[in-house]
C-alpha cells in the first residue's frame, strides 16, 4: 500500500494515478483464490454519446472563473468487469470521456474509475477494498448524489448498516467529500482508496473499522489563481461497535479521526488572503434503540465533533447533538421517521450557543413509482470542499423525489431541494463579504449565509435490444453574499448509449 502515500506536491501522469498497484494485487490474490468452477465472471461494454450544455449567469454580471458556460459534445466508452465467487466479489469500471467544447473550441478528456473488492475471510470476518478516481472539471462528477451520476458508476458505494452512524439516516463517518459547485470549470483530479473490515464477535455483536486516504489536486495545465481548488491530502480512520442486548434493545458506538493536510497556494495577488490550515478532526457517535415491534423503534443518538486547526489562523470548533426519534412502518411500502433534540456549538474565541437538530423522512413505494420527502436541520462540518467556504455550518435541508416507471422501457424522475447554510466562522473573502472590510485572520460573531435552490427532471427510454436514450434538465440557484456566489444555472444533458455483455465464463 506504499503507493497510497505519495508526496502532496508530486504530479503524476493520469495513468499512474488510476489505482494503487499494491491494492489491486492484494485484491486479485484474495478474490481469485477460489476454484474456477465456483466463479462467474462477466465483462460488458457500452458506448455513449450526447451533448452537455451548461449556462450560468451571475446577478452582478461577473464570473467566478473562465469557464462559466459550456456546450460540449462527448463520446464515453465504458468497460465493466465483475467476478463473483463463493466467498468474494470483485468489480471494476473505467469510463473515459472525450469532449469537445464549442464555447472555447477546445478538446478535453475526462476519466472515471471505480474498483471494489469484497472478501469473506471466515464465516464471521469480511474485508473490502475500494478505489475511486475522477479527472474532470465538473465537481459533481466526484459525488455519488449527483443527478448526473448513474448508479452503476459507483459500485464501491458499499456502506453497510454496521458502518452507519445512527438509525436516523446520517451518513457513514467516512463520508464522500463534496466539492464546491461554485468552482465548476476548474480542472481537478481526486482519488479515494479505502480498506474496511467487519468481524462478528457474537451473534448480536459486531466490530468494524477502516481507513480511507483521499487526495484532491488541480490539473497543472489548466488551473491557476482563483480557478484552482485548495489541494489536500486526507487520512480518515473509523471504528464502530454494534451490540444487541435482546430483542428490544440495541446500541452502537462509533469513533472517527481525520487528519487533513493542505497545500499552500502559490504567492499571487489574485488569490484570497488566507487558506485552510492543516487540521485534526475527532468524532464520536453513540446510539441506543428501543425496538417496540417490527413496525416501530425509537432511536436515541449523541454526536460529538471537534476540529482543531494547526496554528492560529483559524479558530477551533466543537459541536454536540442529542436527538430522540420515532421510526414507523405503516406497511411494507410506507416508512416514516421523525426526531430531534438540542445542539450546542462552540467556536474558539466566541461564545457558545444552543440550537437544535431535527429530521423528518417519509417514503412511499407504489407498483410503478417511488416518492420520498426529507427534511433536516443540523450542524455540519465540511473542511474538504476545496474552497474556504468550509468549517462548521448551521444547515437546513428539504428535498422531494419522485421516480415513475411508466412502462418497462420508459421512466421519469423529478426532484426538488432547498438548502440554507450559515457558516459560523467565515474566513477570507467570505468574512470580508459579511463585514465589508478586507482582513486576513480577524473573526467575530458573524455568519456567512447561503441559500440554494435546485429542481430537475429526467426521462429514460430503452429501445431495441441494447440502446437507451436519456434527457436530464436541472435548474440551480445560488444566493450567497459574495458576487461570485450569486448566480443561476441551467443544465441539459442529452445522451444515447448502447450496452452489451461481451463475455461470460
Amino acid at each position: 500500500m506504499s503507493l497510497l502515500f505519495t508526496k502532496k506536491n508530486s504530479i503524476m501522469p493520469p495513468a499512474h494515478r488510476l489505482l494503487p498497484a499494491a491494492a489491486v494485487a492484494l485484491c486479485l490474490n484474495a478474490c481469485f483464490s477460489d476454484a474456477a468452477d465456483a466463479r462467474v465472471t462477466v465483462i460488458s461494454g457500452s458506448l455513449g454519446t450526447g451533448v452537455n450544455v451548461r449556462d450560468r449567469s451571475y446577478d452582478q454580471g461577473q464570473s467566478g472563473n473562465s469557464n462559466d458556460n459550456q456546450q460540449k459534445i462527448f463520446i464515453s466508452p465504458t468497460i465493466t468487469m465483475s467476478s463473483q465467487g463463493v466467498y468474494d466479489l470483485i468489480s471494476f469500471q473505467y469510463t473515459p470521456s472525450l469532449n469537445y467544447d464549442f464555447v472555447d473550441d477546445k478538446n478535453s478528456v475526462d476519466h472515471a474509475l471505480n474498483f471494489n473488492a469484497q472478501r469473506m475471510l471466515t464465516s464471521r470476518w469480511t474485508m473490502s477494498l475500494t478505489d475511486n478516481y475522477v479527472f474532470s472539471d465538473d465537481p459533481e462528477a466526484s459525488s455519488s448524489t449527483s443527478m448526473y451520476s448513474e448508479s452503476e458508476s459507483n459500485p464501491s458505494n458499499d456502506t453497510t448498516d454496521s458502518e452507519s452512524n445512527s438509525s436516523n439516516g446520517t451518513t457513514d463517518s467516512i463520508s464522500q467529500d463534496t466539492l464546491s459547485r461554485d468552482q465548476f470549470g476548474s480542472k481537478y483530479w481526486t482519488n479515494s482508496a479505502s480498506i474496511r473490515t467487519s468481524y462478528a464477535l457474537f451473534e448480536k455483536t459486531s466490530l468494524s473499522g477502516g481507513y480511507t486516504y483521499s487526495v484532491l489536486r488541480n490539473d497543472s495545465s489548466g488551473n491557476n489563481g482563483n480557478d484552482a481548488y485548495d489541494e489536500y491530502d486526507k487520512h480518515a480512520f473509523f471504528t464502530n461497535l454494534n451490540h444487541g442486548f435482546n430483542a428490544f434493545w440495541r446500541t452502537n458506538l462509533g469513533l472517527n479521526y481525520t487528519r487533513g493536510l493542505y497545500d499552500q497556494p502559490p504567492t499571487d495577488s489574485t488569490l484570497s488572503t488566507s487558506s485552510t490550515p492543516d487540521l485534526n478532526q475527532y468524532g464520536l457517535n453513540f446510539g441506543l434503540d428501543y425496538v417496540q415491534s417490527v413496525r416501530d423503534y425509537y432511536p436515541f443518538q449523541y454526536i460529538f465533533s471537534e476540529t482543531q486547526y494547526d496554528g492560529d489562523t483559524r479558530n477551533n470548533t466543537q459541536s454536540q447533538e442529542w436527538s430522540i426519534g420515532w421510526n414507523h412502518s405503516f406497511d411494507p411500502q410506507t416508512n416514516f421517521s421523525i426526531g430531534g433534540g438540542p445542539s450546542y456549538v462552540k467556536t474558539e474565541g466566541l461564545n457558545g450557543q444552543w440550537g437544535y437538530n431535527a429530521y423528518f423522512t417519509l417514503s412511499k413505494h407504489y407498483e410503478h413509482a417511488t416518492c420520498s420527502l426529507e427534511l433536516s436541520k443540523r450542524y455540519e462540518t465540511n473542511n474538504f470542499s476545496g474552497t474556504q467556504d468550509s468549517g462548521l455550518t448551521d444547515t437546513y435541508n428539504a428535498q422531494a423525489n419522485l421516480a415513475y416507471q411508466s412502462t418497462k422501457d420508459l421512466g421519469f424522475d423529478v426532484f426538488g431541494r432547498y438548502s440554507k447554510e450559515s457558516q459560523i466562522d467565515p474566513q477570507g473573502q467570505y468574512y470580508d463579504a459579511v463585514t465589508g472590510i478586507a482582513t486576513e485572520t480577524t473573526t467575530g460573531d458573524k455568519t456567512y449565509d447561503k441559500d440554494i435552490y435546485e429542481a430537475g427532471v429526467g426521462v429514460n427510454y430503452a429501445f431495441g435490444r441494447w440502446y437507451t436514450a436519456s434527457l436530464k434538465y436541472s435548474y440551480y440557484v445560488s444566493d450567497g453574499q459574495l458576487d461570485s456566489d450569486q448566480y443561476d444555472e441551467h443544465r441539459i444533458i442529452l445522451s444515447i448509449s448502447a450496452s452489451k455483455e461481451l463475455w461470460r465464463w
